[in-house]
């Protein structure tokens, strides 16, 4: 009995010390790339796990040219050997790649010279790829003078990158760590993956290397060639593994599509010629139900039935959006649906990312058994997890990125969908590895343990040092999940959000409000320094977001504005410009010239002049309905822009629910106030400019000015008259001044668009005895007359005028313009195209300088 307690103490103690060593995640250097057996170091690799072997192929080197070699590492005995293939994959490097336990390696794609062959030709390529000029140095350029590098640049390495530069001569690198420049500069000094790319031809075909038969076959090829984009595979397959390959880029274009290989469902095609089978095709970037277009992202397979997809770059080539991203999306594949995760690790592209294997496949690795996933289930007793480290975490755009930490690794759990971002532990010697960019990694097992093999790429701190040493990951899904935090999710900044921002203040906010003012407040005393104010503010915003928008395109311009939001962006901008110099023209010239119209009113049978101040700030006539309808044309435009930019930065839904209940509101607003405008006009069909009329009181109350034509008769128009049809359709001409009957008063008309307008100052003077309209007379029944009520007569041509013209003989056919108002609008049409012109020259210019 004691002995049984004994025993069963030893081994909870045996199990609780080994459950405490392997609790957190633990970094092991395996190859530090010192050796002469290493191969040489690259960035956007492929690698595979083969029971106790490493497969390195392809890449690019730091000439910047794709690579055919392979290369084998012996886990077991710690050395690099080159590996010769009869039928290789011609070279190629930004591949997306798979490997799965017990099955073999599978790429897809990538960016490489057109042909096949090992004895291909780079020189001879340019003229057979038909590419029109040498964007960079052909190939041998290496063999220059390499570029030095002065003290300065030379302090700056170290202080990023300390260790790195040797105390001796701080203008050279330490061998072990050092690869020597390339002139040429595919991008490894000018820092433009962009422009490398350019070179050379997106491929469509994919390639499976078989770790029974130890050789490469080409399986199935896809519609779109393109390179960068990411493949998961069912992790333990003794068999044909299921293949999901996603996304990625040509040269001039970014896609959508997810293709799937292998293992299938109904409906899926099996591995082999042929077309791949189409999971999502390549869709726009304007929904929030699916992922959008992007490269450089991260996937991973959890099941076999749940894809993982992280981060990556959606900005350029045809599409939009940021460029490094951090969104998480779990795809659910025999549904085909997208379901959006939470965000918590930073921004990230080219990260290596797998579903860590667990003890149990580890340890069955070397009789040939891979339990797991080959039937569907998952990994033994152990929940998927996934881990998630390195990659590119900020680009010229960024303005706060919060960098990883050394010892941080991100983990996700499919059970808990949620990330985690945990520690690890350094290796035997206290190091961690570089951060980096563009390595080649794959799931596997080392010595039993479970984890994720890292090799090569790129660093982020000095993008001019390729690497090419070797690392594990030594972790189990319970490993991992028990590791000690690191620190909360990351919200990085950068100039993608301030873009989003200010264009959202611009055109959501500020420009609406200004419209408002200046088009409905018309009784308000401040509306147009008001006006004015905001919408000065406003561009002065748009300025800003617009340069914020171009700075934070990580893509040359021509391969940038070929969306709609970059193309109804740059209309709207154009516009607004003009729209600015438009008012400020009017309000120079036109505000301060304040109408004075002076009318006659009839008073106590006397007349006196009358004023009309005429609001006419914002122009008059054309100009101002062209003002109206530009402003209306830009409010459009950036509801419209907003909209869609709020799908391309990948918001939240609430953040999307909460701004199409704001446009909607807007939206209806403007409708309702337009319309409440339209009803308020006067019938005449004038503008609804506010005017201020100065009008002597009648104390009497014997003014006739108010009384105006209607288009039908009121009870208090209509009289009882004889009707004298008239003799012909058109009116006679008006009687000269002398024959004009002057016996009877005329109702003053003023400028209501009526022809009453008061007489001539020197009708007859009343005499003693004259019936006034103000006598009393009886009324005596006369049934020889009919009664007619009195029409409302209308100015029949346009020798009636609603003038004081019209009684002076002076008809307003025979007016003149006045000439400077001419001159005026012949100098501002000429203005306005001049500025049009240098509008689209200075756009012109500027895709040039951004396409340099």
């Amino acid at each position: 009995m004691i002995m049984t307690k004994l025993t069963i103490f030893l081994y909870c103690f045996l199990l609780t010390i080994l459950s405490i060593n392997s609790q957190q995640l633990q970094w092991i250097l395996l190859s530090d790339g010192s050796s002469g057996d290493t191969p040489m170091p690259r960035r956007d690799a492929a690698l595979g796990f083969d029971s106790t072997f490493l497969i390195l192929y392809g890449g690019r080197d730091q000439s910047g040219m794709p690579r055919q070699d392979s290369y084998a590492f012996n886990i077991l005995q710690g050395y690099w050997e080159p590996l010769n293939f009869p039928n290789a994959p011609s070279s190629r490097y930004g591949m997306a790649s798979a490997s799965s336990i017990g099955s073999g390696l599978y790429i897809f794609g990538g960016f490489g010279m057109q042909g096949s062959s090992q004895f291909y030709n780079p020189y001879t390529a340019y003229g057979q790829s038909g590419l029109v000029s040498y964007k960079q140095n052909p190939a041998g350029s290496d063999k220059q003078k390499p570029k030095t590098m002065n003290k300065r640049d030379a302090a700056a390495m170290n202080k990023q990158n300390p260790g790195v530069m040797s105390k001796q001569n701080p203008g050279v690198m330490n061998k072990q760590n050092f690869n020597q420049m390339n002139p040429m500069g595919h991008n490894n000094y000018n820092d433009n993956d962009d422009r490398a790319d350019e070179n050379f031809h997106a491929l469509p075909d994919s390639w499976f290397l078989s770790y029974l038969t130890k050789s490469w076959q080409q399986t199935q090829t896809s519609q779109q060639g393109r390179g960068f984009g990411s493949a998961a595979a069912t992790p333990y397959s003794s068999g044909l593994p299921r293949i999901i390959y996603s996304m990625g880029k040509s040269r001039d274009w970014m896609y959508s599509t997810v293709e799937s290989a292998g293992q299938v469902t109904s409906g899926y095609n099996p591995i082999g010629a042929g077309q791949a089978a189409t999971i999502m095709y390549d869709l726009s970037s304007y929904s929030p139900s699916y992922p959008h277009a992007r490269y450089g992202h991260s996937t991973t397979l959890l099941t076999d039935n749940h894809l993982l997809l992280f981060g990556g770059c959606l900005s350029g080539y045809g599409k939009g959006g940021p460029c490094p991203s951090k969104d998480s999306w779990l795809l659910q594949i025999d549904r085909g649906h997208w379901e959006r995760l939470g965000e918590c690790p930073t921004t990230k592209t080219g990260a290596a990312m797998v579903t860590l294997p667990s003890y149990s496949v580890c340890s069955s690795i070397g009789q040939g058994i891979f339990g797991g996933w080959s039937g569907g289930g998952g990994m033994g007793n152990e929940p998927p997890v996934a881990v998630l480290w390195g990659g590119r975490e900020f680009n010229p755009s960024s303005i706060r990125s919060y960098l990883s930490p050394n010892d941080e690794v991100a983990v996700f759990s499919l059970s808990q969908k949620e990330w985690h971002l945990k520690k690890a532990r350094p290796s035997s010697d206290g190091g961690f590895p570089m951060q980096r960019e563009g390595a080649a990694y794959v799931a596997g097992c080392f010595q039993g343990a479970p984890g994720m093999f890292v090799y090569g790429g790129r660093s982020v701190n000095d993008r001019r040092l390729l690497l090419s040493d070797l690392w594990f990951l030594q972790a189990s899904s319970q490993d991992a999940l028990s590791s000690p935090n690191s620190r909360g999710c990351i919200y990085p900044f950068s100039y993608y959000h301030l873009h989003g921002i200010f264009q959202f203040f611009t055109y959501g906010v500020i420009f609406p409000i200004g419209y408002l003012v200046g088009r409905h407040a018309i009784n308000l005393s401040a509306r147009r320094p008001l006006h004015m104010g905001l919408q000065l503010f406003g561009v002065a915003l748009a300025i800003c977001g617009f340069s914020f928008g171009v700075h934070s395109v990580r893509a040359a311009a021509w391969l940038h504005f070929k969306h709609a939001h970059a193309i109804i962006g740059i209309i709207t901008f154009i516009l607004t410009i003009i729209q600015f110099c438009a008012g400020l023209v009017g309000a120079i010239f036109l505000s301060m010239h304040n109408k004075k119209n002076a009318s006659f009113s009839e008073t106590d049978h006397k007349y006196h002049p009358k004023v009309d101040h005429s609001d006419t700030w914002g122009g008059e006539g054309v100009w101002r309905i062209g003002h109206r309808i530009l402003g209306l044309l830009i409010l459009a435009l950036g509801f419209v822009n907003i909209s869609l930019g709020v799908f391309l930065a990948v918001l939240p839904l609430p953040v999307w629910i909460i701004w199409y209940i704001y446009f909607g509101f807007l939206v209806l607003l403007i409708i309702g106030l337009e319309i409440v405008a339209l009803l308020r006009r006067s019938p005449s069909g004038k503008s609804g400019s506010y005017t201020r009329t100065e009008l002597r009181e009648d104390p009497k109350g014997t003014s006739q000015s108010s009384l105006k034509y209607s288009d039908e008769p009121t009870e208090r128009h209509q009289t009882i008259v004889t009707h004298k049809p008239r003799q012909g359709a058109t009116r006679p001409p008006p009687p000269e001044p002398s024959r004009r009957d002057t016996s009877l008063p005329r109702h003053g008309g003023g400028t209501n668009g009526d022809d009453m307008a008061p007489l001539i100052l020197n009708q007859r003077q009343p005499r003693p005895g004259d019936v006034t309209s103000s006598a009393t007379l009886p009324q005596y029944p006369r049934p020889n007359e009919r009664e007619y009520p009195a029409p409302i007569r209308k100015r029949s041509g346009p020798s009636e005028s609603s003038g004081f013209d019209y009684y002076v003989g002076y008809a307003p056919e025979h007016e003149q313009p006045l000439p400077y108002v001419q001159y005026f609008i012949i100098i501002f049409c000429s203005c306005y195209k001049l500025m049009l012109k240098s509008t689209i020259v200075s756009f012109a210019l500027m895709l040039c300088l951004f396409d340099a």
